[in-house]
């Protein structure tokens, strides 16, 4: 394989490790890029002998530090060793203070004051201020820079004294907390300082003494291995050189490995689900999209063809939020018999060939899917069977990325296949943006718009999801899992997040 192709394969691979990078994607599927618990260890394959050696992380030798600069990295996925953020995000996707003392918005939501604690210093020795913090995050709002989407909203950024950073939004936002899970780094010419548990020391991390976290029990020294392609990784990994890789196990460029390792799962953000054409064809009777979604069966969906790799969801947040409302959701949930019966109302007889019609109307739909992702051509003849099942009519189209994004633009299909990753606060404003690159298939419907921005303002989602509920926009499927893959028996008690794969490593427990 051509080095640049395998280069171009592992930083694939290195995305899914430092999700915490992804702002919100403008596109519904990523180019060639019912969980018991927030986090589960997944069966693995049975253990074989491997040489135990020293627990080792993955970097890339040419790779940048500065977090805000440049294109993914095997380095971010030590993004939360060596930097903090203002705020972190749990399995619930609730906001937790990490450099922050406290936060508090001004009546009106456009205004938020965030409190840094007091103390806390970089590994320079330089101290945490408002205005170090100011400029990171401005850093952060950069047009080169991963966070840019997600701080598009945020019109300022000021320092209010030596403490206080103040931020001003375009729009109100409850839930604007959840977004400020950016690393906070002091970048200084080609040197860049964190206030995180680790600092680099050449080919390896080392805990910081004097940390503002006090005593923690973790490794002192966490030794780096150069991994350049996604060979070398695989290579790496199965032989016991790394003690740790993570992976989207659904992704386009999944990677297979064949050592004796432990699999951890972690909730995302990153949401599966078919949009409409809501301008022609059946599709925009709303109450037609609210009796497909009950006759997608996303339960085997999950179990089939995503081999367990998602969370079932009939609302468009995941299982695991507190927002996510379970009774709701079982109004759009898997019902085959109420589908029929809803579909019955409205008229829709089964014919001789099984399929539904009124008078000459058909139930008829092309469903559109990216053909460069195999579980997505998978999931799309499952859900044509699903549908089928119900009396529809379904022609699946599987094209290329770019012939699919094409046929998107021009409103070739009636239903289509697609994926995007919410920002931490959830934020659903893309779908009803026209030009988002999340809104296809007609002009957004005013009324659940009108419902979302009083949702974002006041925090309150029962009436939104309720109208989503009667007349849906897009059916939500699934959210996927990332995957922590260790190896055997060396470490314990893994509880990663999607924004921190070393979520309280104090409590880990290594084995060697």
């Amino acid at each position: 394989m051509h080095r640049e192709t395998k280069r171009r394969l592992a930083l694939a691979l290195s995305a899914a490790l430092a999700v915490q990078l992804t702002a919100c994607r403008t596109t519904p599927d990523p180019a060639p890029d019912p969980s018991p618990s927030p986090t589960q260890e997944v069966p693995s394959p049975t253990p074989t002998p491997v040489v135990r050696q020293a627990f080792s992380l993955p970097v890339e030798p040419e790779g940048t530090w500065n977090p805000y600069v440049g294109s993914r990295s095997t380095n971010m996925i030590l993004a939360s060793l060596l930097y903090d953020s203002l705020y972190g995000l749990d399995n619930s996707f609730e906001p937790y203070p990490v450099l922050a003392q406290g936060a508090a918005a001004e009546e009106d939501g456009l205004t938020w004051r965030v409190t840094l604690k007091s103390g806390v210093t970089f590994s320079n020795g330089a101290a945490l201020d408002a205005r170090t913090v100011c400029a990171a995050l401005t850093a952060a709002k950069g047009d080169k820079s991963l966070y840019a989407a997600r701080l598009e909203q945020v019109k300022t950024i000021t320092a209010e004294g030596e403490n206080t950073v103040v931020f001003q939004l375009n729009a109100p936002n409850r839930d604007f907390l959840a977004l400020l899970d950016i690393p906070v780094a002091l970048v200084e010419q080609e040197e860049v300082y964190g206030t995180g548990r680790y600092v680099l020391d050449g080919e390896r991390l080392l805990a910081r003494e004097g940390s503002w976290r006090g005593s923690l029990e973790i490794p002192r020294e966490i030794k780096l291995t150069s991994i350049s392609a996604a060979d070398e990784l695989i290579a790496a990994f199965d032989s016991g050189g790394l003690g740790l890789v993570a992976s989207d196990p659904t992704g386009p460029d999944a990677l297979g490995f064949s050592g004796s390792y432990q699999t951890w799962e972690y909730p995302t953000t990153t949401m599966l689900y078919l949009g409409f054409h809501r301008a022609s064809g059946v599709c925009q009777n709303p109450e037609v999209r609210a009796a497909l979604s009950r006759a997608v069966d996303r339960g085997e969906l999950v179990k089939e063809v995503l081999k367990g790799h998602a969370s079932i969801a009939a609302l468009p947040a995941p299982p695991t939020a507190k927002r996510y409302d379970q009774t709701v959701a079982r109004a759009l949930s898997y019902d085959p018999l109420a589908a029929a019966e809803a579909l019955d109302v409205m008229g829709y007889e089964v014919d001789e060939d099984g399929v539904r019609r009124s008078g000459k109307r058909t139930l008829a739909l092309t469903l559109l899917v990216n053909s460069d992702n195999l579980f997505k051509e998978k999931l799309g003849a499952a859900i044509a069977a699903d549908l089928e099942a119900a009396g529809f009519e379904v022609t699946v189209t599987a094209l290329p990325w770019e012939e699919y994004k094409k046929a998107l633009t021009a409103g070739e299909f009636d239903l289509y296949l697609g994926e995007t990753r919410l920002t931490g606060d959830l934020d659903l404003t893309g779908f009803f943006a026209a030009g988002s690159g999340l809104c296809y298939g007609g002009a957004p419907d005013k009324e659940l718009a009108g419902a979302l921005a009083e949702a974002r303002t006041t925090g309150e989602w029962a009436a939104f999801y309720q109208l989503y509920a009667q007349q849906p926009p897009f059916v939500t499927l699934c959210f996927k899992t990332g995957a922590v893959l260790t190896q055997w028996g060396q470490v314990s008690g893994l509880r990663p997040t999607q924004n921190d794969l070393f979520y309280q490593l104090e409590n880990w427990i290594f084995d060697q």
